[in-house]
Order: C-alpha cells, then structure tokens, then sequence
C-alpha cells in the first residue's frame, strides 16, 4: 500500500458551489478548464498580477508593459483571446 504525501499549500480542493472566476480571484492563480466539484486545482508557485486588459491590448503589450516574456503569459492564461475587461494573470519580475 502507498501513501500519498503532498505539500497541502500547493493545492486547492474545489467546494460545492465555487465558481472558476471566485477561486482565481481568492488564489491569485489561473484556473484551466471548468471547476466542478471535488476538482483538485495546482496552486501556482509564480508570483503573479491580475491585469484587466484594455482597449487595444494585446499579449505583446501588456507584456512589454509588466516587463514579462511574451510567451510565458500566453501559457499561464491558456492562449485565450485578449479583450477589454478580461482579467490576465501576469508574472511579476521578469
């Protein structure tokens, strides 16, 4: 028989009734896919920023904005589409 041992702070156990945009703002960490149930979410370990994008506003600016690595803050926001109000996460420091 095995027995797993995790670092507890490094993941969250979603609650009945929690909503994807709820947990990501409490966690200040991106949450992929849908959060059901009993889903068992990775905790971030990067220091990241909520950003709410503006008009015009692209991957590139807002990267060139916080000093980050373009493509770094497509992967931690999944690639989805750059809009005005849509809330980024964006690692702080470079």
């Amino acid at each position: 028989m095995f027995t797993l041992v995790t670092d507890r702070s490094k993941y969250f156990r979603v609650k009945r009734g929690q909503s994807a945009g709820e947990i990501e703002k409490v966690l200040k960490t991106p949450v992929q896919g849908c959060a059901f149930n009993g889903r068992i979410i990775e905790v971030s370990k990067e220091n990241l920023t909520v950003y709410k994008a503006c008009v015009g506003d692209t991957y590139r600016t807002v990267a060139e904005k916080f000093g980050a690595d373009e493509e770094k803050l497509k992967r931690i926001n999944s690639g989805k589409p750059v809009y005005p109000t849509c809330k980024l996460f964006v690692p702080r420091g470079k």
